[in-house]
């Protein structure tokens, strides 16, 4: 729950839901800044504080407003339909540079799905049909309603960051967040 709200039925998971930090990472995939911290600050939160069980990581997607950040939320969402989000996400933030600035999106997306195991026809009728949209609308509306605007935001035990911070103060958030968590326990 945020702010009242169940977000069970958004975004993707990571690691322990009962890990002493949340941190919920509103996210286009179209913003610049959101792939930076997905490249370089994010593995390094994984490795750190998620495999550690320190940290219970929820990527939401959402829409705000970049090139093609639709489009390639909707290729997300329907890897995710065969169990292949983080895969998806993974493409879509290396080929950013290459997809944002394309004028052939859905074959851009087309063929990064070809790049991870999907079965290509299920993922071509999602991508056309777009019923996707339903779940990004909902985290959109759920961005709106908490206040986001700028990319990425973060909620880091509901205490909001924004930005895409470099690791070494995403650290000291995190570590503050479980120094905050100890001392309630």
């Amino acid at each position: 729950m945020v702010n009242g709200v169940d977000i069970s039925a958004i975004g993707y998971d990571r690691g322990d839901l009962h890990a002493p930090v949340k941190i919920l990472d509103f996210s286009d995939f179209g913003c610049p800044y959101c792939g930076a911290f997905a490249r370089e600050t994010y593995p390094v939160i994984e490795r750190e504080y998620v495999r550690t069980g320190k940290v219970y990581f929820k990527y939401v997607p959402f829409i705000a407003g970049f090139p093609h950040g639709r489009e390639a939320t909707r290729a997300a969402e329907c890897a995710a339909e065969q169990g292949r989000f983080w895969e998806m996400s993974d493409r879509l933030y290396a080929t950013q540079a290459e997809w944002r600035g394309g004028t052939a999106v859905e074959a851009q997306m087309s063929a990064l799905a070809g790049t991870i195991p999907l079965d290509s026809a299920r993922f071509a009728a999602c991508y056309r049909d777009r019923h996707t949209e339903t779940r990004t609308a909902r985290a959109t509306a759920l961005a709106d309603e908490l206040g986001v605007r700028v990319t990425p935001s973060f909620l880091v035990n509901d205490r909001p960051v924004q930005g895409a911070l470099p690791v070494a103060e995403f650290r000291k958030v995190i570590d503050a967040a479980l120094l905050v968590a100890r001392t309630r326990r």
